[in-house]
């Protein structure tokens, strides 16, 4: 079997699944636009077969494997500073959850003393 089949089956794989958990509102758009933007950059990769050798030329990559390799680690790297921020976000949210529950406590505290 040659090598474009699978890239194409997986890149068509990954796209369908992560649409159909947003369509199951199991995945936000938001958090899903990463997978859907690799996948379809993954799928036009694949299908264009001079494409990926051409863009590594140009780069000054000898081997193509290695610019495969760098392309990995810029998308890991990039999706953990994105799961960083999605963790900072939620640490924020929490914050101001338990200081709105502090004070609904502190309310309802008072007003059972009255």
């Amino acid at each position: 079997m040659d090598v474009k089949y699978v890239a194409v089956a997986c890149a068509f794989a990954i796209f369908v699944f992560v649409v159909e958990q947003i369509r199951r509102e199991k995945l936000t758009f938001e958090y899903a636009l990463t997978w859907l933007a690799i996948s379809v950059l993954v799928l036009a990769l694949s299908v264009n077969e001079g494409l990926l050798g051409r863009v590594s030329y140009r780069l000054g990559f000898s081997l193509l494997s290695n610019f495969i390799f760098f392309l990995v680690s810029i998308f890991v790297i990039f999706l953990s500073l994105l799961l960083t921020l999605y963790a900072n976000e939620q640490n924020k949210r929490s914050e101001t959850l338990a200081q709105s529950v502090a004070i609904l406590e502190y309310k309802l505290k008072h007003l059972e003393d009255d």
